[in-house]
C-alpha cells in the first residue's frame, strides 16, 4: 500500500516504476532473492546493463575495470541496483510532461544536484553508505513529480502562482488531498526507502530539524537533507565558486566543519558525478 491516507485514484496516477526497473523493485523486496536472479533480469534491458557498467566503473577509481552486467550487478549489489534501475525509470519517462508550467529539466537537474551533495555530504559524518544517500537525495522532491502526473492541469496553475512555499503546501492539499512533502516520503517508503531515510529528506525544505531527537541520526540526516536542497539550488544556477561566495549557503555548510579546500573538493566530486548522470540520462533508454 502506498499511502492508507491517499485516494486509490491519485495513487493509479502516481509515477511508477516500469519494465525491468518495475521487476527488480519487486524481486528486491523479496527475502530469497539473490545475485543470479537479478543479473538476469538487467541482462533484459541493454541500455540498463550499459548504465549499470557505467556506474560501477565510475565507482572503481581506477581498479579492474568492470566487463559484465553481471559483474556490475555484484560489485554494486542487490538494493544499489534497484535504486537505479528505479531511477532511469522514472526520468526516461518523465523527462517531459503534461504538466505545461512544470519544469521537467529543472526539477531533475535539481534533484540530481541534490543527490550528489547527499553522497559527498553525508559521508563526512558517516550518515549512510554513499548509495543510499545518492538515491534518497535523488528522490526527496519526487512528491513534486507526483503531483505534477497526477494533477497536471491543477499543478501547472499553481506553478505560475507567487507565493511562499507554505502556501504552496496548503493549497496543494486544499486540491489534491495531499502536499509534495508528504507525497515524497510516502513515494519513497513505498519503493522501499527506509523510514529513517524517506522522512528526513522528504522534510529537506524545512530548516527546522527539531522535530527529530537531538544527537539522533535521524536530526542529522534532516539537517543534511536541508542543506543539499539549499546547495542544489544554488548549484543549478551558479557555479560552485559562486555558491562558496552566498553567505547562507555556506551558513547552511557549516555544520559540516569542513575548510574551503574540502569543500571546494566535494564541489568538484558533485559535479563528477552530475556530469556522469547527465551523460547516461542522455543515452536512448
Amino acid at each position: 500500500m502506498l499511502h492508507t491516507a491517499l485516494p486509490s485514484d491519485l495513487i493509479d496516477r502516481l509515477p511508477t516504476p516500469k519494465g525491468v526497473a518495475l521487476a527488480l523493485t519487486k524481486a528486491c523486496r523479496r527475502d530469497d532473492v539473490n545475485l543470479d536472479e537479478i543479473a538476469k533480469l538487467v541482462r533484459t534491458d541493454p541500455a540498463l546493463s550499459a548504465r549499470l557498467l557505467t556506474l560501477a566503473n565510475a565507482a572503481a577509481s581506477g581498479g579492474r575495470p568492470v566487463i559484465s552486467a553481471d559483474e556490475a550487478v555484484a560489485r554494486m549489489g542487490l538494493a544499489r541496483v534497484s535504486q537505479v534501475a528505479l531511477a532511469f525509470s522514472l526520468i526516461d519517462q518523465h523527462g517531459a510532461g503534461a504538466c505545461t508550467n512544470f519544469d521537467y529539466a529543472g526539477f531533475w537537474n535539481r534533484s540530481l544536484l541534490m543527490a550528489g551533495c547527499a553522497k559527498e555530504f553525508g559521508v563526512v559524518h558517516k550518515l549512510g553508505l554513499p548509495a543510499d544517500l545518492f538515491t534518497v537525495g535523488l528522490l526527496a522532491q519526487i512528491g513534486r513529480l507526483g503531483l505534477a502526473t497526477a494533477f497536471p492541469k491543477e499543478y501547472s496553475n499553481l506553478m505560475v502562482l507567487d507565493i511562499s512555499a507554505a502556501e504552496l503546501r496548503h493549497r496543494e492539499v486544499a486540491l489534491m488531498q495531499t502536499d509534495h512533502v508528504d507525497l515524497s516520503i510516502a513515494m519513497m517508503e513505498h519503493w522501499g526507502t527506509p523510514i529513517d531515510y524517506a522522512r528526513p529528506f522528504g522534510l529537506h525544505e524545512d530548516s527546522n530539524s527539531g522535530q527529530f531527537a537531538a544527537q539522533s541520526v535521524a536530526h542529522a540526516r534532516a539537517t543534511l537533507a536541508h542543506t543539499c536542497w539549499k546547495a542544489s539550488v544554488l548549484l543549478s544556477m551558479q557555479d560552485a565558486d559562486a555558491v562558496m561566495q552566498d553567505a547562507d549557503c555556506m551558513a547552511a555548510l557549516e555544520w559540516l566543519d569542513l575548510d574551503r579546500d574540502a569543500l571546494s573538493a566535494k564541489f568538484e566530486e558533485i559535479e563528477v558525478t552530475w556530469r556522469i548522470w547527465l551523460n547516461l540520462i542522455s543515452r536512448a533508454g
